[in-house]
């Protein structure tokens, strides 16, 4: 999903919440590094994500938001050399929207929390195959120039899967927290995900 229309989605939330306590209301910005892996494909890239939060409890928040699980580049321009095969990194992105809800405990440096949740991401990739048929995605041929048949497998496919994870929140001032947290996704087609981030929660 764009991002514009993440951002729409976050400011009807936000909109649909403004007569509730502002005091129970954060956004939280966070980036990190993750590696997913979904079919025969696997990539080690960056990764951020942003949401909205909402104390419903005094020990529990719900959050909604955008993540980025992977961002590696889409191959554009197919191998053309045996040489360039071999060089060839065949990309997989994944973008998440993410609804889930999260368990805290207060001290007095911050507050501990675990998240558990869902998300359905979009996710686009490539991987190759010597077979002239794809047992995933559509089927993109091509010839090297020394002969050799090669068979690039494209997809874009839309997931359900469940998150897990735990992180903590350190308190900076009146409004503003430091989140560390670390995450495990698991979904559809053995998609999985696993990220470490960092970012600052601030609270209204």
């Amino acid at each position: 999903m764009k991002i514009l229309q993440v951002l729409l989605v976050l400011g009807g939330l936000s909109a649909s919440t403004s007569s509730l306590a502002a005091d129970n209301l954060y956004g939280v910005i966070s980036g990190g590094f993750g590696k997913s892996d979904f079919q025969t494909n696997d990539s080690e890239s960056g990764a951020y994500k942003f949401a909205l939060g909402y104390q419903f409890h005094r020990q529990w928040y719900a959050e909604f938001g955008y993540q980025q699980l992977s961002g590696q580049d889409l191959l554009i321009e197919l191998p053309s050399t045996q040489d360039s095969l071999e060089q060839a990194e065949f990309g997989l992105t994944a973008d998440a929207i993410v609804a889930s809800v999260l368990g805290k405990a207060s001290g007095n440096m911050g507050e501990l929390f675990y998240r558990l949740g869902v998300m359905k991401v979009d996710i686009e990739g490539q991987n190759l195959t010597e077979s002239s048929q794809c047992e995933f995605g559509e089927v993109r041929p091509f010839t090297l120039s020394s002969g050799e048949d090669y068979t690039l497998c494209e997809y874009d496919e839309a997931v359900l899967a469940g998150v897990i994870g735990v992180g903590f929140d350190f308190y900076l001032g009146v409004h503003f927290m430091l989140r560390a947290e670390v995450e495990h996704v698991k979904g559809e087609h053995d998609f999985s995900n696993n990220a470490a981030y960092l970012g600052l929660r601030y609270n209204f």
